[in-house]
């Protein structure tokens, strides 16, 4: 019995054993609260910063759809500066670059080699998105009358964010230029821009109707916008006059010619005050009945000053 009884005892003790360590491993699988500890609070860990992220992007975007409404609204606040740093309004030189709408510059000053007024004018408008109208006026020394307007046409050919350079062509006719027998003009305009820089030339050829009056001219300029109010530059122009015209004997005429000066435009919004300060050449030469006679040449100081606007 004794034994009987010893055996049952261990064998409960075995059954109560077991049965407790089969409620203690149930209840680990069936807590939920320890399987989803670690992911609640990977949860909690990220569900703050997401909708703040969303937020910030959202409002980044709502303020770049807001900064290009504005600049919709307000397009070109230096469009002058912007102009005259692309050779727009430049005293002597063209840019390829048709207007947005229309454009003009006029300067006056004292030439000293020339011991004359001199006076430049330009004016142009856009007739098509490649294509302008150009109208220039000069008043200084010359074969021709000293007051001379040309009239003429501006295409844009290529342009830099596609072709690497801006290129386009003008023609003009000049009605006054030698003795007011008129002078047709043609040539072409290169630019090209290095970030604040902008660099330009313009070869130019003309020829009077009857052939025997020619002129060759250059113009080129490097110009750089300083500030949003400040463009300074280099501007220049130099012609070669070449004629055989008998009707010019016993007169003196320009053979040729060359300008140049440093430049300044102060400007906001769509006016600008312009000046250019340099050297000045001129040579003349006296045409007598047996050719080409007595030469003059001389060497001087070129200011100029004046306003323009680009719209």
């Amino acid at each position: 019995m004794i034994r009987i009884s010893i055996a049952l005892t261990i064998l409960a003790s075995a059954s109560m054993a077991a049965a407790a360590g089969h409620d203690r491993a149930g209840g680990e699988l069936a807590d939920p609260s320890s399987a989803s500890s670690k992911p609640k609070s990977l949860e909690n860990e990220f569900s703050g910063p997401l909708p703040v992220l969303s937020r910030s992007a959202s409002r980044g975007a709502a303020e770049d759809r807001s900064q290009v409404d504005q600049n919709a609204e307000h397009p070109g606040q230096d469009v002058a500066m912007d102009a005259a740093a692309s050779g727009a309004l430049a005293p002597f030189t063209i840019s390829p670059g048709v207007p947005h709408a229309a454009s003009a510059v006029v300067l006056s000053g004292y030439d000293t080699a020339a011991h004359a007024l001199r006076a430049r004018g330009a004016a142009e408008g856009r007739l098509l998105s490649f294509l302008s109208a150009r109208v220039e006026y000069e008043h200084g020394p010359a074969n021709g009358p000293s007051d001379r307007v040309s009239l003429g046409l501006r295409a844009t050919l290529l342009n830099q964010a596609t072709h690497g350079v801006d290129l386009g062509t003008v023609v003009f006719y000049q009605p006054r230029d030698f003795r007011e027998e008129g002078d047709v003009v043609g040539g072409l305009l290169l630019a090209r821009r290095f970030a604040r820089l902008t660099l330009v030339l313009n070869p130019l050829v003309g020829s009077d109707p009857e052939g025997d009056d020619q002129s060759f001219e250059l113009r080129c300029a490097g110009l750089y916008k300083a500030r949003s109010w400040l463009a300074l530059g280099l501007d220049s122009r130099g012609r070669y006059n070449l004629s055989n015209d008998q009707k010019r004997v016993g007169q003196w005429g320009i053979d040729w010619e060359a300008q140049a000066g440093a430049t300044a435009a102060f400007g906001v919004d769509h006016l600008l005050f312009t000046t250019l300060v340099g050297p000045s050449i001129l040579r003349r030469t006296y045409l007598g009945l047996e050719g080409p006679g007595e030469h003059d040449q001389r060497f001087g100081l070129l200011a100029m000053l004046g306003a323009g606007g680009a719209f």
